[in-house]
């Protein structure tokens, strides 16, 4: 794979990324614009209502962005897939009431769903297995720094005092992704259309275990990631300033793992058993969280969390691509898919358990996770162990 056209499928992963994150800290500020009468409460359950309906659009549209790209190929529907967010984007920046912004949040994440999956799945073509681990590995950590640099846009914004922070971080948000547009349209080659032999068959070919995997690894990070906040008003006693020092640490620690997958390629032997142990310290932390009273055993927990899952993310996909032969599009569409409803169940469950059991929650969490330990080691000679 030549390095302009990998470039080009980076540049995708991190403006889609970038274009989710940036908003995510001024949703209270869009809310208020929009309803300068809402309580507080309201105000809340718009918030999550709003992460919700991105994340409930890239479930239901990945599956048939992935099937697209199998027949028409990834750089069309990569392409629509950035202009469309754009104009989402562009839209939320000037939504003049709030279903229009709820309309532009299911827009943008229906055109971010036909660059997640479909980005993964150019890669599957590529012969050389080590080269591949590497290039999955890569892509991942260019999502990382999408969802870092994102929030910090809008950090630097509100420090300026713009009169108008939301519409400035939407618009460059969406001037990104049209930037990314521009690369993959000079860089992105045509690859060749793969026409399945039967329909679905692609999907029978990837083992189910793959689909739990994605689901219990997103589900235990989206109620890490609700529930982080709120035990930090409580046994953890962090200020906010403490809280983005843990998603800092997270999204760091996560993009070193990733890293280290990208240089440890030539070990992918070992990859199903790095992915089981992944997942027993991604549940070493959430348990670890669970007792800590104190910011510092936080930092320790949160490292725990962010090395596991960095493993493990990554090497889900990937080692779904060495089992996927006929419609990689769609079976990856499948997998982004069952990711995101994880994602969406775990964040539910991260802030209804909190209310009831506080940070029992990440006990209840990490038994969740450690099925998927279970289902990890659920293999019995497969295929990759060939190659």
């Amino acid at each position: 794979m030549r390095l302009p056209w990998f470039v080009a499928l980076l540049s995708a992963m991190f403006a889609a990324a970038f274009g989710y994150a940036a908003i995510m800290p001024l949703l209270p500020e869009l809310l208020a614009a929009l309803l300068p009468q809402a309580t507080a409460i309201a105000l809340s359950r718009h918030a999550g209502a709003l992460a919700a309906t991105y994340m409930a659009a890239l479930v239901v549209f990945s599956p048939a962005w992935g099937a697209a790209s199998d027949r028409y190929g990834a750089k069309p529907i990569i392409l629509l897939g950035l202009a469309g967010s754009a104009l989402a984007l562009l839209a939320a920046a000037f939504a003049q009431g709030v279903w229009s912004a709820y309309v532009a949040r299911a827009v943008q994440g229906a055109f971010a769903a036909a660059i997640l999956p479909v980005a993964t799945s150019a890669l599957a073509d590529i012969p050389d297995t080590a080269e591949r681990a590497r290039k999955v590995a890569g892509l991942g950590a260019a999502a990382l720094l999408g969802y870092f640099a994102g929030p910090a846009l809008s950090a630097v914004v509100i420090s300026t005092g713009a009169a108008q922070p939301v519409a400035i971080a939407l618009i460059g948000s969406a001037a990104l992704a049209l930037f990314a547009l521009a690369i993959v349209a000079a860089f992105l080659g045509r690859a060749a259309q793969r026409v399945p032999e039967a329909h679905g068959s692609a999907l029978r070919e990837l083992p189910a275990r793959f689909l739990a995997l994605s689901l219990l690894a997103y589900f235990g990070l989206g109620a890490f990631e609700v529930a982080l906040p709120l035990a930090a008003r409580g046994p953890l006693a962090a200020d906010p300033a403490g809280v983005s020092m843990l998603f800092m640490e997270c999204s760091l620690v996560m993009l070193a793992a990733q890293g280290l997958l990208m240089w440890a390629a030539p070990l992918r032997v070992w990859f199903e058993q790095v992915l089981v142990a992944g997942i027993a310290v991604f549940g070493a932390g959430l348990l670890l969280l669970a007792g800590a009273g104190s910011l510092t055993a936080a930092v320790a927990a949160v490292g725990l969390i962010a090395a596991g899952s960095g493993l493990v993310l990554p090497l889900i996909g990937y080692l779904a691509t060495l089992e996927i032969r006929a419609r990689p599009g769609a079976a990856l569409g499948a997998l982004i898919a069952a990711g995101g409803l994880g994602q969406a169940l775990g964040s539910l469950s991260g802030g209804l358990l909190y209310g009831y059991a506080g940070t029992g929650m990440f006990t209840a969490t990490a038994f969740a996770v450690a099925l998927g330990a279970w289902f990890g080691s659920r293999t019995c000679a497969p295929r990759w162990m060939s190659y």
